[in-house]
């Protein structure tokens, strides 16, 4: 069965919520997620996209394409890896972080909160959790994977979403994220676990609403986690081995030494 449809009918509602005629950005990694409510949020509008990264990265590429694809206004912001460690203390002296892989992945609400003129930033958060969409769901039994998407979307909404929030306003900026409406969550709840993931292809239903909407490279496009796709946790891990430290430690010296004591 094809649940693109019912996705889309959910998707287009809480994106036109949040465009609403004023002007909006699009964290934009060029992947499905994102491309999916570019596409949608180019019905009501033209938002801008923006994508993060060090040169070269293959967020930036796929950001590139991306935006020529779906044919709406592009801003790259290009970072050393001196900006990378700039950012990551900033992020750490707005909120708590305890873990690398979230300081990574919040990294890029950090940096287009703190530079796009827009005040509304919309983003693909929650889509992994509802749809399928990390490495780790690809082995497991259709009653396992139910379990663990819903256990993954609770810490979304309970953490994930919240700390978004707060980087956000610190800025003085407000996020969206479509996917957590509950209307789309609704919707995409009565979805069998088991449609999940079809024949190993990742959030299979998702990709057949972007199929829908004439995305066809951007459905297709393979997921790269945002950590990874940016550039930014390697340019970490570089800065640990130049310091001889952890990751963990790395965060501390970086300016989250209380939130490890």
């Amino acid at each position: 069965m094809n649940y693109g449809e019912a996705i889309l009918g959910a998707l287009d509602g809480a994106v036109a919520k949040t465009m609403s005629d004023k002007p909006v950005a699009i964290m934009f990694s060029g992947g499905l997620d994102s491309g999916v409510l570019a596409a949608l949020a180019k019905r009501y509008g033209s938002p801008t996209l923006y994508t993060v990264g060090i040169d070269g990265s293959h967020d930036l590429r796929a950001g590139e394409e991306g935006a020529s694809a779906l044919d709406l206004p592009w801003t790259p912001y290009v970072l050393t890896e001196d900006e990378v460690l700039a950012a990551c203390r900033e992020a750490l002296s707005i909120v708590p972080m305890d873990h690398p892989v979230v300081l990574s992945f919040e990294l890029p609400l950090q940096i287009i909160a703190s530079r796009c003129r827009e005040r509304d930033l919309m983003s693909g958060q929650g889509a992994d959790e509802i749809y399928g969409g990390y490495r780790r769901y690809l082995d497991m039994p259709s009653e396992e994977l139910g379990m663990s998407l819903r256990a993954d979307l609770e810490h979304v909404l309970r953490d994930g979403a919240p700390m978004d929030h707060r980087i956000a306003g610190h800025y003085g900026k407000e996020i969206h994220h479509p996917f957590l409406d509950p209307g789309v969550r609704n919707v995409s709840g009565a979805i069998p676990a088991g449609e999940m993931i079809r024949d190993g292809v990742r959030k299979a239903p998702l990709r057949d609403a972007a199929m829908l909407l004439g995305i066809e490279s951007i459905a297709s496009r393979e997921k790269k986690a945002a950590q990874y796709g940016s550039g930014f946790m390697k340019a970490m891990k570089a800065e640990a081995r130049r310091r001889r430290v952890s990751l963990k430690d790395l965060m501390a010296e970086l300016g989250g030494a209380e939130q490890h004591s």
